[in-house]
């Protein structure tokens, strides 16, 4: 298993960073090759997501057209438990920052992540909260699969004047299609560069407008496609957030904040997407306190 996913490893890079096939024609190839890999699995996975849709009936879903779905701070159980342990390791982080931190994240001084991927682990009870059922089923009935956490990020975005990188309009290329979970830890208004976005349908037509978006675009071109006044912003108290597929819905933040904004960010993939992370999970089979069951030792990556 370990030598075929070295192979299709090699395989992705040459396709995609050698011979500069598009990521979009590549990832399908290639989810199609890593499920040949493990077709049993595959089936587990999707046979699980069709009973969430039949059997549980989740309340809280993500709508296909729109690729979103808002939620407030008591629509969620468990989110106020994420709140009070972000806000109390966001703030002894403050306190903790070492001049040297932010010299080594000199592209990005509009967003810090204070704890990112595996330091998740140390946290058995936060990481139960983030894939607590009525989340994970959420991202299983739009994917269509029992997904897997691929990516988790406590961000602080500090004040800033600046209007680059992922601070304009954008799309993630993680993937076709993704669920990103953003959970404001403070209350978070205008002026605090909240996360903006287009719903998925509006965003197919700024993109049938203006041709397909590579990359980061200006305000304007959007506009010219017929984004002005369908732009969404996450504002609310703590424990507000978003569903956001951002591989269709376009989207920047932390733009020009006049004060900190401090955000959870989890990210669930396909588990055979062709992505990579940079700071990836390495869940323990055994986590203190917390027995998941069959859909979230998917999720987890527990075998």
């Amino acid at each position: 298993m370990v030598k075929q996913r070295i192979r299709q490893n090699r395989l992705y890079k040459v396709l995609h960073k050698n011979l500069r096939i598009p990521p979009w024609v590549v990832r399908p190839f290639y989810r199609a090759l890593k499920i040949t890999g493990s077709p049993t699995q595959y089936r587990l996975r999707k046979r699980l997501a069709r009973e969430i849709v039949a059997i549980t009936k989740p309340r809280m879903t993500i709508p296909d057209r729109a690729g979103y779905r808002l939620f407030g701070p008591d629509d969620i159980e468990g989110t106020d438990g994420i709140v009070r342990f972000c806000e109390a390791v966001y703030r002894q982080s403050r306190e903790a920052f070492p001049p040297e931190y932010f010299q080594k994240h000199p592209h990005k001084k509009f967003l810090f992540p204070i704890l990112e991927g595996a330091e998740f682990c140390r946290h058995p009870e936060l990481l139960r909260l983030m894939v607590s059922r009525p989340i994970l089923d959420a991202a299983a009935v739009y994917l269509g699969t029992i997904p897997k956490l691929t990516g988790a990020r406590l961000c602080w975005s500090p004040e800033n004047e600046t209007a680059r990188s992922s601070q304009l309009f954008h799309f993630d290329y993680e993937d076709l299609r993704q669920v990103k979970v953003f959970i404001n830890i403070f209350e978070t208004k205008e002026d605090q560069g909240p996360l903006t976005f287009l719903p998925a349908d509006i965003s197919h037509q700024v993109q049938r407008a203006i041709g397909r978006v590579l990359g980061r675009v200006q305000d304007e071109r959007i506009y010219e496609g017929g984004g002005r006044s369908h732009e969404v912003k996450l504002i609310g108290p703590p424990g507000s957030g978003a569903f956001l597929d951002t591989s269709r819905c376009l989207h920047y933040g932390s733009r020009c904040n006049r004060r900190d904004r401090v955000v959870l960010i989890i990210q669930f993939l396909n588990c055979y997407s062709a992505f990579r992370p940079t700071a990836p999970f390495n869940v323990p089979p055994d986590l203190l306190g917390f027995k998941p069951d069959l859909v979230q030792r998917l999720a987890l990556g527990i075998h």
